[in-house]
């Protein structure tokens, strides 16, 4: 919560408000309030303001209501009562503050205008806070999905990513690692080499991703057999002791403003080409791949419908690896038709 004080500006005296206890989840962080009582401190829906408790504080995204909430009350969902330890009844203070500075980078972005390096490590700190919006992600995303970042753009991205959050250290070298870009139903690939590469005796530590534009990703495939929710400490203890390991990356705080982006992309059922490299490769580095085996399965209806945009993908993520210290080699595989015999997450786990 350190990183919040980034372009962040007070607009106001702060205001006292007894915590309502809202049983709601949502990815962003948001706080509800009475309207008489945003009018007052000429709070709009959307603004920002930072909540106090004690020596604890985050900024969250307003949203407006004149029944859930009275005057005096401030709604905290699930996600905001756990990072500032509080519940029912406890007081906070509420202070405006300014709209994020990423806005205006965002909008720079959809006036197809390149982004510095520094201005990429704010967008991607402000993104990792939670300061940005659904609706201001989902600007983002459709520009780089409209718009795609050139190479320069996707290598401080992917660098900006690791940099927000843990990393893993096995003490062995050197780290294997494979990923299949996915789109094709029935693609279990990755339940079948990483145990392969383990036997060969060298050490995989496979984080993967929850579908992103289809029903089940590798993590929701495994997840019917084993646990996939791993802590970094225990991805690292079992990658030493056995070779391998899969686990869901979004359950580790690895590259986090990675998975907070993947979260608006899932109903859009868009994965923009830039934000499939600097994904990929961002989680990567943080678990400390020296050599990485893509997949990109080609054909009518995946990912990847063309050959020319698998050939494209190749060049850069070896390129990119490159540029970060990680050998990639790609493998351009056939995509047309579902892979294997069974489609489905426990289905699949038994075909592999």
């Amino acid at each position: 919560m350190e990183k919040e004080k980034v372009s962040e500006e007070m607009m106001g005296p702060p205001s006292e408000f007894t915590v309502k206890s809202i049983d709601l989840e949502t990815g962003e962080l948001t706080v509800v309030m009475n309207r008489e009582d945003a009018q007052v401190l000429g709070i709009r829906s959307l603004d920002r303001v930072k909540v106090t408790s004690g020596r604890k504080s985050m900024t969250a995204i307003v949203e407006l209501t004149g029944t859930v909430v009275g005057r005096g009350e401030l709604g905290l969902l699930v996600k905001g009562r756990e990072m500032l330890g509080i519940g029912q009844g406890d007081r906070v203070r509420v202070t405006p503050v300014s709209r994020p500075v990423s806005i205006e980078i965002i909008k720079k972005r959809l006036n197809r205008m390149e982004l510095s390096s520094e201005e990429i490590k704010i967008l991607t700190e402000e993104i990792t806070n939670h300061r940005l919006s659904d609706v201001e992600l989902s600007a983002f995303v459709c520009s780089t999905y409209m718009n795609p970042l050139n190479n320069r753009e996707i290598k401080d991205l992917t660098m900006a990513m690791v940099g927000s959050g843990e990393t893993i250290e096995v003490d062995t070298q050197p780290i294997f690692d494979f990923h299949s870009i996915g789109g094709v139903p029935g693609n279990k690939v990755t339940l079948i080499v990483v145990p392969i590469v383990a036997a060969a005796g060298l050490h995989i530590p496979k984080t993967c991703s929850r579908a992103i534009s289809s029903a089940g990703g590798t993590a929701d495939i495994l997840e019917t057999v084993a646990n996939v929710t791993l802590p970094g400490w225990k991805i690292k203890e079992i990658c030493e002791t056995v070779g391998g390991t899969i686990a869901w990356g979004g359950g580790v705080n690895i590259a986090p403003a990675d998975d907070i982006i993947i979260r608006v992309e899932y109903p859009l059922s868009i994965d923009p080409y830039s934000q499939v490299i600097a994904s990929v490769l961002a989680k990567k580095k943080a678990v400390g791949a020296d050599h990485l085996l893509m997949d990109i399965p080609v054909g009518p209806n995946t990912k990847v419908p063309t050959m020319e945009l698998g050939r494209r993908y190749a060049r850069d993520f070896m390129d990119i690896g490159r540029q970060i210290g990680i050998n990639v080699e790609c493998a351009i595989t056939y995509g047309g038709q579902p892979v294997g015999r069974n489609v489905g997450p426990a289905l699949e786990v038994k075909e592999a």
